[in-house]
């Protein structure tokens, strides 16, 4: 499993598991990504108890309204990461690729948005290193570049 990022010594890392999407549209190759001002993929922490899958339907739910469908697996990263609020994290990150399935509910975390953007433009602007490094690989993969 590919790590990314430095960890920088001193600062105190809290272990987090998380799943994530790139979530897909076939037509034109879009991906749809979070945004509050930054961007990132949709997904998040892994509640206890909870499945990847369980994890990354409810995060969806919450951050777009959205349910997901084609659910698949694309690829698991570490991370050192900034966790914002939570301060230094320790990720491992599960990727899924899936699609927008129906509309639910309104999505609980109120400032996420969904944006549909060309990858190969959006690729250097995701706010955290491991999740660049995964679209670029996924861009690889799918022929983009």
């Amino acid at each position: 499993m590919k790590r990314i990022g430095e960890k920088i010594e001193g600062l105190p890392y809290t272990k987090r598991l998380g799943a994530y999407a790139i979530i897909e549209r076939k037509e034109d190759n879009k991906i749809a990504i979070a945004t509050d001002g930054e961007y990132f993929f949709f997904g998040g922490g892994i509640e206890e108890g909870e499945t990847e899958i369980e994890a990354l339907k409810r995060e969806l739910i919450e951050e777009s309204g959205y349910r997901i469908k084609n659910i698949q697996y694309f690829d698991k990263v570490k991370a050192w990461a900034d966790g914002g609020d939570r301060g230094p994290l320790d990720m491992t990150a599960t990727i899924y690729t899936a699609q927008f399935d129906k509309k639910i509910a309104e999505p609980i975390e109120k400032d996420h948005k969904v944006l549909w953007v060309n990858p190969i433009e959006y690729k250097d602007k995701l706010y955290h290193e491991y999740q660049r490094y995964i679209v670029e690989k996924y861009m690889r993969i799918k022929g983009h570049i």
